[in-house]
């Protein structure tokens, strides 16, 4: 097989350049068209935390204080998401959804710096999304209180109106994928291209050059080589 050249490549990304730069905007579009029309918009709200445990009754917050917290932050993160949580906050909101998807659509962040927990839920109405969000800290509030000793709970933001997720890592994902398919368009078109454009490739074939016979363009401006 010849060596490729920038000419040659550049020879069937021109022929082939309407494909090449339809294909990323086509999967925009598509997610575009998706997410507009076909798949409901999600909103998320979100609730802050601050959570302590004050070691042997202590008035503040000590030293002995912050290392039971820090240790504590995957209990508690467990506990926010329990299964007696979620039953109580599907009870309250009236939620027609199973304990287990309101769990998988609720998120707790842990910063074990801060002792911040954040909560999220994921909801497709942005009033069911602060409500529910809500509840989960109510309930979780009590159940930290009651399974931890000396264990306060402050909530430092509530829940709001629910926000759109934004889509733009999906276009983003979308344009990369539609690059690579772009890429992938080309070489098969480079690797199934016939087309004779060097003599090297005459020989190849086990065809003698004989001599050149130059071909005049229409309109008599420039000239292509025919290998006979």
């Amino acid at each position: 097989m010849h060596t490729l050249s920038f000419k040659d490549i550049w020879s069937v990304a021109k022929k082939n350049i309407l494909w090449i730069i339809a294909i990323p905007f086509a999967l925009l579009l598509a997610v575009f068209v998706l997410y507009s029309y076909f798949i409901p918009k999600q909103y998320t709200s979100d609730v802050q935390l601050f959570v302590t445990v004050n070691a042997n009754g202590a008035a503040s917050q000590t030293y002995e204080s912050l290392l039971m917290t820090q240790g504590l932050t995957d209990t508690y993160a467990k506990l926010i998401q329990s299964p007696k949580v979620m039953r109580n906050v599907a009870k309250e909101t009236k939620s027609k959804e199973a304990i287990d998807t309101i769990r998988n659509k609720t998120t707790v962040n842990v910063d074990e710096k801060s002792l911040v927990y954040s909560i999220s839920y994921k909801s497709g109405n942005p009033k069911e999304s602060a409500l529910v969000v809500n509840t989960i800290a109510k309930y979780a509030s009590e159940e930290l209180k009651a399974l931890v000793k000396g264990t306060k709970v402050t909530t430092i933001m509530s829940g709001e109106l629910g926000v759109a997720i934004s889509n733009v890592s999906k276009y983003i994902i979308a344009f990369i994928i539609g690059v690579i398919l772009s890429i992938s368009f080309l070489i098969i078109a480079i690797l199934l291209d016939t087309i004779v454009t060097k003599e090297e490739q005459l020989s190849e074939m086990g065809i003698d050059v004989l001599g050149d016979i130059p071909h005049v363009r229409e309109g008599g401006k420039g000239h292509e080589t025919t290998k006979k």
